[in-house]
């Protein structure tokens, strides 16, 4: 059974909603999060591979073989793109995980 709406939490809000934690109004939106994204699943997986192909799987990190994804080396939160250029191959659902390894030390300097 759906959920009833409810207000939105802002003071002074009367707008209902529905599965969100506030209003359109007052959902903060980051302006830079969708400039130069690939936005299709698809696209994505396309442009993956090429990196991939591109690195011949070879991670940008440590240097060995056997590289499964790709990684923005200039993160999207801090200004990157998915331009080929700021994309590299790396190591993350393999050993040595090279991938969580750079997240976590992003994570550590914020």
């Amino acid at each position: 059974m759906p959920r009833a709406p409810r207000r939105c939490p802002r003071a002074g809000c009367t707008e209902l909603i529905r599965g969100r934690k506030y209003c359109p109004a007052h959902t903060e939106t980051w302006q830079g999060s969708e400039r130069g994204r690939v936005t299709s699943t698809y696209a994505w997986r396309r442009l993956r591979d090429r990196i991939l192909d591109r690195d011949k799987g070879v991670c940008y990190l440590c240097g060995r073989g056997g590289a499964d994804t790709v990684d923005h080396v200039t993160s999207v939160a801090r200004g990157g793109t998915d331009h080929p250029a700021n994309l590299a191959a790396v190591h993350d659902r393999t050993a040595p995980h090279c991938h969580r390894a750079k997240t976590n030390q992003e994570r550590a300097i914020r």
